[in-house]
């Protein structure tokens, strides 16, 4: 058996499927249903004491960096920046190709982490820095006294309070790093950064979507909605699945082909623009 195709090369358009890379298409909207499930299922409450100074903090009404500028930031950004560098520079007629592929790999990453860090959030249900001030606990709870929500909670809005015990990993961070860390990769790949002549400025522009997402893992703390060690994980969540996401597509940042994406170079071997062309 071919290891790499499980013999379906014989499949009717296999060739089709596997250059537009279809299969992960259909795992992008399997996912996609996927956190539909995971966003309404409730998440596992922990017992807690009134008297937890770590889950103590205000509630904050405004956010530094709300969910709405989240997904802005770190899925409308990338997704033109994506769009517009792989159009700008990649060379005729290879254009559309690699922007395509490129944005595939975006969606992957943003999809994957994005489920991964759901079912953590769901699994660990940890509470939050602010959970006392969403619970509002009964003025005759007790110290010292471990309780459920169910319990001892008078703040009418379940899904508020719910919420305080989605705290570890943060999604914040790891959305942040899996979309914008993805894009250093991309415009470090394309725009050669690991060639000896390229000036330093492409790598200070290269390395800003992800100075953003450290911005906006830090905001979380700082507005109390998660501990460090919840920013610490997504963040590391994030940066791991954006480097596996984009290595399925381009090889290392610093390759002497970073700017052309594995499948380009099957189709097309003699695709070299760097060099001068193909060395016949």
């Amino acid at each position: 058996m071919n290891r790499a195709t499980l013999n379906l090369e014989n499949v009717p358009y296999y060739n089709f499927l596997r250059k537009w890379k279809v299969p992960d298409l259909i795992m992008i909207a399997v996912l996609f249903g996927v956190n539909i499930i995971l966003w309404n299922s409730a998440p596992y409450e922990r017992q807690f004491s009134i008297n937890d100074l770590t889950i103590s903090h205000p509630f904050a009404e405004h956010e530094r960096v709300t969910t709405h500028q989240l997904f802005n930031i770190s899925f409308g950004l990338p997704l033109v920046a994506i769009f517009f560098f792989g159009l700008l520079l990649t060379d005729s007629p290879h254009k559309i190709y690699v922007t395509y592929l490129s944005l595939v790999g975006f969606l992957v990453s943003f999809y994957t982490n994005l489920t991964i860090t759901d079912i953590l959030k769901n699994w660990i249900g940890r509470c939050r820095p602010d959970f006392l001030a969403r619970c509002i606990p009964s003025p005759d709870a007790l110290p010292d006294v471990l309780y459920f929500a169910k319990d001892i909670c008078t703040n009418d809005n379940w899904e508020l309070i719910q919420e305080g015990f989605r705290t570890t990993p943060s999604g914040h961070s790891s959305i942040a790093f899996s979309t914008l860390f993805y894009l250093t990769l991309f415009l470090s790949g394309q725009f050669f950064i690991g060639h000896k002549d390229v000036g330093t400025w492409r790598h200070y522009i290269a390395g800003l979507p992800t100075l953003g997402a450290a911005y906006i893992a830090i905001s979380r703390t700082a507005d109390y909605r998660h501990h460090f060690i919840d920013v610490i994980l997504g963040s590391l969540l994030g940066t791991l699945v954006a480097w596996w996401s984009y290595r399925r597509y381009y090889p290392s940042i610093y390759s002497e082909k970073s700017y052309i994406p594995y499948n380009l170079e099957d189709e097309d071997p003699c695709y070299e623009p760097a060099d001068g062309g193909c060395q016949v």
